[in-house]
């Protein structure tokens, strides 16, 4: 099952984001749950996209097997590169949270700046 996790009385799409920044979010998500599907062995999958100190968060997590960086084959180390060099091209923070047998989680901040007009 997928589970969609929003902070209530916080609406992140309220915000104006360029067509552009959605583009590599909707890729990035997308390789995260790719991942997923291919590599963790997960009964549960979450979603969540919430404001943080004016930042937009976005995060897909796992209770799956999880992983240590040393022991990625090389191969799967492609799609956490792409995913990588998705947020930098669109100024956010990357992270991945993983433990062994503890899930993953996939974490963008992005910074996102108020156009003149958009609700607060």
């Amino acid at each position: 099952p997928v589970e969609r996790a929003f902070q209530p009385g916080a609406d992140p799409l309220a915000r104006t984001i360029s067509p552009e920044i959605q583009a590599q979010l909707i890729r990035i998500v997308q390789e995260a749950l790719s991942n997923v599907r291919k590599h963790a062995r997960a009964q549960r999958v979450w979603a969540g996209l919430h404001d943080w100190q004016g930042d937009l968060v976005l995060e897909i997590g796992d209770d799956g097997q999880g992983f240590d960086a040393q022991d990625v084959p090389e191969l799967a180390r492609y799609g956490l590169r792409g995913m990588r060099e998705r947020a930098e091209l669109i100024g956010a923070d990357f992270q991945i949270v993983s433990q062994a047998g503890r899930g993953t989680i996939v974490r963008l901040v992005l910074p996102v700046t108020l156009e003149e007009g958009t609700p607060q």
